[in-house]
């Protein structure tokens, strides 16, 4: 297939956990790497696709939640550049964030732990003034933090079966920017499945690169 430069997200999909460990037999929020997503429609209200993988547990919370939050992703999420605690060494590999959330199973992995590890704990997204009679108790995904913007999402119809993958159909409930995002010319400072190849954190299919592979 075409090699395609596309914009890199993130899907947070909620679980039962409430912050506990999988010790308590709960299930898991969880985060993934995803670039099939794309805008779709515009009225009566925004659309977007978005493509997931059977077998995951983004793809179960999802189709048992049919909701979350879809966070376009800026380049310091590649170069691991979060916040560290005071006296901590950043000891973070490039690319090691990524690997985490695309490159390993929120069934077998605490991705929450593991990405406040290298500094980017996941944080409660605060709702937009407008929003919060109209939303009432809707409990959304926390998200990471430093994102160009998230998109909270909700499942119109079924998921439609595509093989190893199911799309489903969203409607945009609202869109929440960063404070520095002013204008579409700043999305270009998202980060790219270009740029991930150029590091050699994916490979030309797409697939991530373990850290002991190399390129």
């Amino acid at each position: 297939p075409p090699l395609l430069d596309v914009p890199v997200f993130s899907l947070s999909t909620l679980g039962d956990d409430d912050d506990k460990s999988a010790s308590t037999g709960k299930i898991r929020s969880t985060m993934n790497i995803l670039s099939y997503a794309s805008p779709i429609s515009i009225k009566p209200y925004r659309m977007w696709s978005i493509s997931l993988y059977k077998g995951t547990l983004s793809h179960e919370n999802f189709a048992r939640e049919k909701r979350g939050v879809l966070q376009m992703l800026r380049p310091e999420h590649a170069y691991c550049k979060g916040t560290k605690t005071a006296g901590e060494e950043a000891l973070a590999q490039a690319g090691e964030l990524i690997r985490v959330l695309g490159g390993s199973s929120g069934m077998d992995v605490d991705k929450r732990a593991v990405c406040a590890e290298l500094g980017y704990a996941w944080e409660k997204l605060l709702p937009e003034e407008e929003e919060e009679e109209e939303e009432g108790e809707v409990e959304w995904p926390h998200v990471l933090p430093s994102c160009v913007y998230y998109l909270k999402l909700e499942l119109v119809g079924d998921l439609i079966d595509c093989g190893s993958h199911e799309v489903a159909l969203c409607k945009v409930v609202s869109m929440i920017s960063d404070g520095e995002v002013q204008n579409a010319a700043d999305e270009l400072s998202s980060l790219s499945t270009r740029k991930l190849r150029e590091l050699s954190i994916i490979s030309e299919l797409g697939r991530v690169i373990p850290l002991e592979t190399g390129a």
